[in-house]
């Protein structure tokens, strides 16, 4: 049984990222290739067809924090952008994180994948420009964070990429 344990763990150990921060529950950022890579296929009602699944999908892109960067009905596929506001505690400190959303619809069925996480800080001294959060997560992972802001930061990140998945569902569903 251990060893049938220590193979699964093994197997997946490229694909989930878990960090313990100060917080008793674990940070859980899913990694492809060394990359903050989520993907899932949801199954919906059978009668649901790919074109209809197409228009709620370019549906759910409307709104000031997406924007469609890509779209082609006959792949049934979208691409765009999502930005959200990370609060950081008490400091009055912010973060803007955007990251890249793929829907790939078919008939019944509709994949999600989100990747490209890019932070960018809103706090005083720092550059306000976008970066990719994976040497952050690297270093926070492995003990060294590079501020308090961190634990929080990931956790907003884990919550937005949650959202994200939810409030599509919860469109592609209707």
């Amino acid at each position: 049984m251990i060893r049938k344990l220590l193979i699964v763990s093994l197997l997946l150990k490229p694909f989930i990222s878990i960090a313990q921060g100060n917080n008793t529950s674990p940070i859980l950022l899913q990694m492809r290739n060394g990359k903050v890579y989520f993907d899932n296929v949801y199954a919906l009602n059978p009668t649901f067809k790919k074109a209809d699944l197409y228009n709620k999908a370019q549906n759910w892109f409307k709104g000031e924090e997406k924007a469609i960067t890509t779209a082609n009905e006959k792949k049934g596929e979208i691409i765009g952008t999502y930005t959200t506001r990370v609060n950081i505690g008490t400091t009055g400190n912010y973060y803007f994180v955007r990251v890249v959303v793929d829907v790939i619809v078919y008939d019944a069925t509709y994949e999600v994948k989100v990747y490209d996480v890019y932070e960018k800080p809103i706090e005083k001294g720092i550059s306000n420009e976008y970066s990719k959060i994976e040497y952050r997560w690297w270093d926070f992972r492995r003990g060294h964070p590079w501020s308090g802001d961190d634990e929080p930061l990931f956790r907003g990140i884990s919550a937005a990429v949650g959202s994200v998945m939810d409030s599509l569902g919860n469109e592609m569903n209707k």
